[in-house]
């Protein structure tokens, strides 16, 4: 780049600096300061307004304050104000701005001077106190040509014409400033809530620990937190459908008020923060109910959809949750039933059975009887307050179950703590008699029968794991009839020489030696020889037999074959798993069970074996 170029773009520079400076800055505040010439009100600062006072021509209609934060009517009654309202007011005077101006000169040119602009008296006066100035917007009539008002500040010369929604700033009633919510629960402090009347009321407390809430009487119970929470924010957003009087010595009675139907006190401790009085419906509006907020005194209207929960008895806030627990910090479960079991938590995913016998738990079977547990819920109290609970076999009971955590100790041992405990005793018709964490009521339950009564409901479900190539001989026995099939290596079969002969399919034999030598129970249904019958086992005498080497030495497995299952492509099948005497019945999986019906009978193969 040459000097001359470089001379010429610093002088180019140069001169937009002076446009700037000497042009563009001093045209850019005399826009500013015409732009704040032309507020009506340039001094406004909504967020110092401390009261509004409003009139209609020369009748006080309203004035609303500011107090801690919050706008109140203050009159012509003391009441919570909508904010909103209030807001939009001030927001539309602060930003308001005169379209024409009348000087004092052109006020004389007329015969009335303010009495023609509909300013004496005005139609409307707006009085805002803001720290120690006050403003005085007063509005007259609508200019000739429409859309716009005359308005006139006191103590400025002169009126100007402002847009005509200004009036739409202004409520036409005291009722469109009054705030409509029943109740503001934000910033309310309080951990009890108190229903009346005595008769039929009870009493709450949020625990501070776990803020959780639990009711104090008439019993000491868990409350439904959720429940009470979702009431609470609710009730929060229940608006008043209409003021019906603000007379303080109104009669109370023909709303059902006096005394109310229910009166609910939101308190921190002794301290009462606010108290919320309920009586009946009008007869011509079923579907609204009179309501009372005790520090406003006055009588509205409110849906009765949202306040017929807080209507009812301790019993409809209770939490009907059997067992409450966090499954996370489950780590034991010990339970009696139809044996006393105990199972223990070893890993993130590992569960084991330790009592009555050592033994793999299925992960996801203790995760369904930990949800089914969770799921639990009594139906209705048989007595609130019970001394003797040996007539509802909860004494002892006969059956329990009892969730543990482990903690350790400041000495580093660990203890296993309860979390949650449940007894269940006699039937009745078709329910159960309960108690729960050892509380002092006798409840009553649904049994869905998916709770475990024996350790074996909780096994793992892979019964053995053996390889095929560990299977020398599969030995089928049904009806009296015995066939023996040999293994000969991959694939290859052949039936033993002393039994009767038949086509097999070597290809299918192998894929059920697979999955005989890893049984699956696709689910636990039953224990004990005495429940053979009831599953058909004696009737189909059915028996299919494992002959192994392992590490050398000859075992057996033997697999019983039951009849069908109700539901699915499946049937009932039994072993007696090591170190047991009794056989457990469960269902097969269908895959084995078609192999079994294909190619693991006595008799001739199934229609569609392969030669």
């Amino acid at each position: 780049m040459n000097t001359s170029t470089t001379r010429w773009l610093i002088l180019i520079t140069a001169a937009l600096a002076a446009f700037i400076f000497f042009y563009e800055r001093p045209r850019r505040s005399a826009d500013e300061l015409a732009s704040s010439k032309s507020l009506v009100i340039p001094a406004l600062v909504p967020q110092e307004v401390d009261a509004i006072t409003i009139l209609q021509q020369t009748n006080l209609m309203l004035k609303v304050e500011r107090t801690n934060q919050h706008w109140e009517l203050a009159f012509p009654i003391r009441y919570p104000a909508q904010a909103a309202g209030v807001e939009r007011l001030l927001d539309g005077l602060a930003n308001l701005r005169s379209r024409t101006v009348l000087s004092a000169s052109d006020l004389l040119s007329h015969s009335n001077t303010l009495g023609a602009f509909g300013l004496e008296p005005p139609s409307n006066t707006v009085v805002l106190q803001q720290k120690n100035s006050r403003h005085e917007l007063r509005l007259g009539i609508t200019t000739p040509l429409g859309g716009e008002v005359y308005a006139q500040v006191v103590g400025r010369e002169g009126l100007v014409t402002v847009d005509g929604s200004v009036r739409t700033f202004i409520p036409a009633s005291v009722e469109q400033w009054r705030d409509t919510a029943l109740a503001n629960l934000a910033g309310l402090e309080f951990n009890r809530i108190e229903f009346k009347p005595i008769t039929n009321g009870f009493e709450v407390i949020r625990d501070p620990t776990n803020r959780a809430w639990q009711i104090t009487r008439p019993l000491p119970l868990r409350a439904n937190s959720a429940k009470l929470e979702g009431l609470l924010q609710r009730l929060d957003l229940v608006r008043v459908a209409k003021f019906v009087t603000d007379d303080p010595r109104a009669d109370l009675e023909p709303y059902g008020l006096q005394p109310p139907d229910r009166e609910i006190v939101l308190a921190r401790g002794t301290n009462e923060v606010l108290t919320l009085q309920f009586g009946r419906s009008p007869t011509n509006a079923p579907d609204q109910i009179f309501a009372r907020r005790l520090a406003n005194s006055n009588v509205v209207l409110v849906p009765r959809a949202e306040i017929e929960p807080w209507l009812g008895g301790f019993r409809d806030f209770c939490d009907r949750r059997l067992m409450v627990f966090d499954v996370e910090k489950v780590t034991r479960i010990v339970a009696k039933a139809d044996e006393e079991f105990v199972v223990q938590k070893q890993g993130e995913r590992s569960w084991s059975i330790t009592t009555p016998y050592p033994a793999p738990a299925d992960h996801l079977l203790v995760l369904e009887m930990l949800a089914s547990l969770a799921d639990l819920e009594f139906i209705e109290f048989e007595r609130e307050v019970a001394t003797d609970f040996a007539p509802y076999g909860l004494d002892p009971p006969r059956r329990r179950y009892r969730l543990e955590t482990t903690i350790t100790n400041a000495n580093g041992t660990a203890t296993n703590q309860p979390i949650a405990q449940l007894d269940i005793g006699t039937p009745t018709t078709y329910k159960f008699f309960a108690r729960r964490n050892s509380e002092n009521s006798v409840v009553t339950m649904l049994d869905t029968g998916r709770i475990p009564r024996a350790a074996y409901e909780l096994r793992d479900r892979l019964i053995w794991d053996f390889s095929t190539n560990q299977i020398a001989a599969i030995t089928i026995r049904q009806m009296g009839v015995s066939k023996r099939l040999l293994r000969t290596g991959p694939a290859q079969w052949t039936i033993a020489p002393d039994s009767p002969r038949s086509q097999i399919n070597p290809f299918a034999l192998e894929e059920a030696a697979y999955q005989l030598g890893r049984l699956h129970a696709a689910k636990w249904v039953a224990r004990g020889e005495e429940q053979l019958a009831r599953y058909g086992f004696a009737s189909i005498d059915h028996e299919i037999t494992l002959e192994l080497t392992v590490a050398d030495k000859p075992e057996k497995r033997t697999l019983r074959v039951g009849r069908r299952t109700p539901i699915g492509n499946s049937a009932y099948a039994a072993v007696v798993i090591d170190g047991q005497t009794a056989p457990v019945v469960f269902e097969l999986r269908p895959r084995l069970y078609e192999l079994i019906q294909s190619e693991l009978t006595a008799g001739p193969p199934a229609a569609g074996a392969f030669p």
